[in-house]
């Protein structure tokens, strides 16, 4: 298998405006790898406004998985082999690594995957394949090894929330990422564990991931409802996913004293997002936040997918090839109901046999 001199890719050049453009396939360099790119997750921060336009024009894409097909001298990985890559790698030696704050090394900070997963070929640079390039197991196929790095990202929020046997979790936001939120929490040994969400659609998916029951954060008797689910007036541990002041100002009054409220998505830099410290201090609460994951994480997340415990292709919603991908941006965007998780494959969709 090689790749040719010239491959497609979507470039975003502003949020609305994604196309598919031909640019070169990366040449390599010592260590690197070169991928064809099998399948590729469309995360919740591809769709992010503010985020996206700090990025552009770029290629999207941080979850890809695929064959291994050139390597430069040296290499540790071997063509043929199929791999999930990690677009951000730790030095796992500096002063923030020795700390465990992996994900502000500076290494981590400036690494990253050329030119993105929504490519068809995409080079692997030597830090990236020593340090978080995983070969697949046969049971893990494509599509579920583009959810290692969301689902690492999970491990790292449950890490966060000091989840215990016992504890009552509150899962603020039900689509896939909450959802294997609810999931890990209930396999960490959380005694109790609900959700809100302001879709009815995705509320009614709360049975089938380990979640006691879902409600809709509008209710005039929120509290109490929570409180009949949870078994206690309020619950020890919340994880905040929508980047909204509005929930996590609901996230802060439905804590418990002492107890830990994580922040899983990024908030915009402007404006800023104003939070009461009164009750913050007098309940003596935790409020943190978990970004991103590193190599140790990923491992986990691959282990718990290739052992059967989270179920991640009940997740994917949408395939799309890399002309769905504007479409797909917009979709994932205004969160429709029917929408959870979106693969796009470079070099297109699997057919269909049903």
């Amino acid at each position: 298998m090689s790749a040719p001199g010239t491959m497609q890719v979507a470039r975003t050049r502003s949020f609305t405006d994604t196309r598919v453009e031909e640019a070169q396939v990366p040449a390599l360099e010592a260590g690197d790898a070169l991928l064809r790119v099998e399948a590729c997750g469309l995360c919740g921060s591809d769709a992010s406004r503010w985020y996206v336009e700090t990025k552009v024009p770029c290629v999207l894409g941080h979850e890809p998985a695929g064959y291994v097909v050139a390597t430069g001298a040296g290499c540790a990985v071997r063509e043929g082999e199929r791999v999930f890559v990690h677009h951000h790698v730790a030095c796992g030696d500096c002063p923030a690594c020795r700390r465990g704050a992996d994900t502000s090394c500076a290494l981590f900070r400036s690494s990253r995957l050329h030119p993105g997963g929504f490519a068809q070929w995409l080079r692997v640079p030597r830090d990236n394949v020593e340090r978080d390039t995983l070969v697949l197991p046969p049971a893990v196929d494509f599509d579920a090894a583009t959810f290692i790095e969301p689902l690492a990202c999970v491990v790292r929020a449950i890490d966060r929330l000091d989840v215990r046997p016992g504890s009552s979790v509150l899962i603020v936001g039900m689509g896939a990422m909450g959802l294997l939120c609810g999931l890990l929490a209930r396999l960490r040994g959380a005694a109790r564990v609900v959700g809100t969400d302001l879709s009815a659609v995705r509320r009614s998916r709360a049975p089938a991931w380990g979640f006691d029951g879902a409600l809709d954060p509008r209710e005039p008797g929120l509290p109490e409802a929570i409180e009949h689910l949870a078994g206690a007036p309020c619950v020890d541990r919340v994880l905040v996913g929508p980047a909204s002041s509005e929930a996590l100002a609901q996230a802060l009054g439905l804590a418990a004293p002492r107890g830990v409220v994580v922040l899983f998505s990024p908030f915009a830099p402007k404006p800023p997002t104003a939070v009461s410290l009164h009750g913050l201090y007098f309940h003596e609460l935790t409020l943190t936040a978990s970004y991103s994951c590193g190599a140790r994480e990923t491992r986990e997340a691959l282990e718990l997918i290739a052992s059967g415990r989270v179920p991640v292709h009940a997740l994917v919603s949408h395939r799309v090839g890399l002309e769905g991908v504007d479409q797909a941006i917009a979709r994932q965007a205004a969160a429709a109901d029917d929408w959870i998780k979106a693969i796009v494959y470079p070099h297109g969709p699997p057919i269909s046999t049903a």
